[in-house]
């Protein structure tokens, strides 16, 4: 009898130790769990693009394209090359500096992925000598205000001094090509003032406006008139009140003359 419940005893312990190893639902050992490693992000590409910040700078951009799909702007993190030192240089901050005309390509790594861009740049070019256009019209001033030919007009200051040219039948005119500088310029037509402009800075193309205005009449006394009216006649008045009261108003005044003075308060 004592044998017979020990062999009893054996076997629950072995049935208890099944139990604790782990079985199935239908008797059968449980497989062992493996632990999931995750997937590590990485950098697929490199997109560089730029933007002008200057004449003669650009703002590169790199942006690395991860595996899981996201984007980070890595401009700052990037090693930044050029392709050609002599045509433009770029900064760690992505800044590009163009030197002169050409054409590179522009490099950025980034965790031992580059991406490249291709660019043609340039740098802007000083005028050069004989270059600039000074083109223009000239007319009468109102009340008549018509365009005026044979107007003589002439370079009188500056690097092109002594040129000049000759209003055409619309009254337009045209100087062969000007070196950069500062100019004065002078138009002269008989029965007209002299127009002068001082001080025109040639550093690009200009159109010129000039606006002659009639040399005054004189009376029979050999006095000059004082004021141009509205309708095209001249007034003698001393006076503004009395001046082209019948004729439209005054157009402009005359100076030096009485009524010039009186209507700056000198």
């Amino acid at each position: 009898m004592t044998r017979v419940c020990l062999t009893t005893s054996a076997a629950a312990i072995a049935a208890a130790m099944l139990v604790a190893c782990g079985t199935k639902g239908n008797g059968a050992p449980a497989n062992p769990t493996t632990p999931t490693t995750p997937t590590p992000v990485g950098v697929r590409a490199i997109v560089v693009t730029s933007a002008p910040a200057s004449q003669t700078t650009y703002q590169m951009t790199a942006r690395a394209q991860m595996t899981d799909g996201t984007s980070l702007d890595v401009t700052t993190a990037s090693q930044w090359m050029t392709s050609d030192a002599s045509v433009a240089t770029v900064a760690s901050s992505g800044v590009l500096t163009v030197l002169r005309a050409g054409h590179i390509y522009v490099r950025a790594n980034y965790q031992n992925t580059a991406g490249v861009l291709d660019m043609t740049v340039n740098v802007p070019q000083p005028p050069q000598s004989g270059t600039l256009a000074l083109s223009g019209t000239a007319t009468e001033t109102a009340p008549a205000a018509k365009p005026l030919a044979g107007v003589a007009v002439r370079i009188i200051a500056g690097p092109d001094t002594g040129l000049s040219t000759m209003t055409d039948g619309r009254g337009q005119l045209l100087f062969p090509p000007l070196h950069p500088g500062v100019i004065g310029v002078e138009a002269t037509k008989d029965s007209y003032l002299v127009w002068r402009l001082t001080n025109l800075i040639m550093d690009h193309d200009r159109d010129l406006q000039v606006v002659l205005y009639p040399v005054p009449p004189k009376d029979n006394s050999g006095a000059s008139a004082t004021a141009r009216c509205n309708d095209g006649s001249w007034s003698w008045a001393e006076t503004r009140a009395e001046a082209c009261a019948s004729n439209g108003g005054i157009a402009y005044t005359v100076c030096p003359g009485p009524l010039c003075q009186s209507a700056t308060g000198r």
